[in-house]
């Protein structure tokens, strides 16, 4: 799995967890968010290094790129975001029937980390 995939995710999942679920849904959820911490944690870590080598951070939190550091600031980022890792986790089920409101986006996001099923 690229890391990508578990940052471009972690919106939705986020969104996830802030909503009413059955506590089993919810107990897995728990564990999963839990699992891809340590992913992103190392992408936030690596993120802020490439930052802090190629441009200046802000007061406000925002920050800026050198002009001359752009292009390899943005290869390095690439670089990073293509990384191979290997979460231990294992994929949730979680009904379509929930009355969660999430967007088509967030659910092609989840796919890696959820399978939505339809109850019969």
């Amino acid at each position: 799995m690229k890391l990508y995939e578990i940052i471009n995710a972690t919106p939705a999942l986020n969104k996830l967890g802030n909503s009413n679920m059955k506590m089993t849904e919810a107990y897995r959820l728990q564990k999963l968010l839990a699992a891809l911490q340590v992913e992103i944690d190392f992408y936030n870590k690596h993120h802020m290094e490439l930052i802090e080598a190629n441009g200046q951070i802000k007061d406000d939190g925002t920050f800026t790129i050198d002009k001359e550091n752009q292009s390899d600031f943005g290869k390095s980022m690439t670089e990073l975001a293509q990384t191979d890792v290997e979460p231990a986790f294992t994929q949730m089920q979680i009904a379509i029937s929930e009355n969660i409101e999430i967007s088509a986006n967030d659910i092609g996001a989840l796919l890696p980390f959820v399978e939505f099923t339809e109850e019969e």
